[in-house]
């Protein structure tokens, strides 16, 4: 038992050490602002790391939702007329421009520009 909670306890660490190494990776990409400093309505690009994906359901139109942190706080975006985008997955680092919106409470965009960031597990 003791094994599988130092297991447990190593993954995690490791998992929460990657997560910060990716979040100072996104933070030195030229031309981005951090989300906290998104000005609501102003074009903007932010980079930041996936945090969740979501799909419509196949009789709704398609649409893919996707929830990007960077360490100061989250947007949203949402892709219209796709419900899958390659390389788009939750850990994805990826820098999005657009205009994001308040949308009850929330900062969101609709179909921005979308760059996929390349890191060392890429390759393997």
């Amino acid at each position: 038992m003791l094994d599988l909670i130092t297991r447990l306890v190593r993954d995690f660490g490791s998992r929460d050490a990657e997560a910060r190494a990716d979040l100072r990776l996104v933070s030195q990409i030229p031309g981005v602002i951090s989300v906290q400093d998104l000005t609501p309505r102003k074009m903007s690009r932010i980079a930041g790391v996936v945090s969740a994906v979501t799909q419509s359901c196949s009789g709704d139109s398609p649409r893919l939702h996707i929830t990007v942190a960077d360490g100061t706080g989250e947007v949203h975006a949402q892709f219209l007329g796709r419900r899958e985008i390659s390389g788009i997955r939750p850990g994805a680092l990826i820098v999005l421009e657009g205009r994001f919106c308040a949308h009850d409470g929330a900062l969101k965009a609709h179909n921005p520009v979308y760059e996929l960031i390349q890191t060392r597990d890429d390759h393997a």
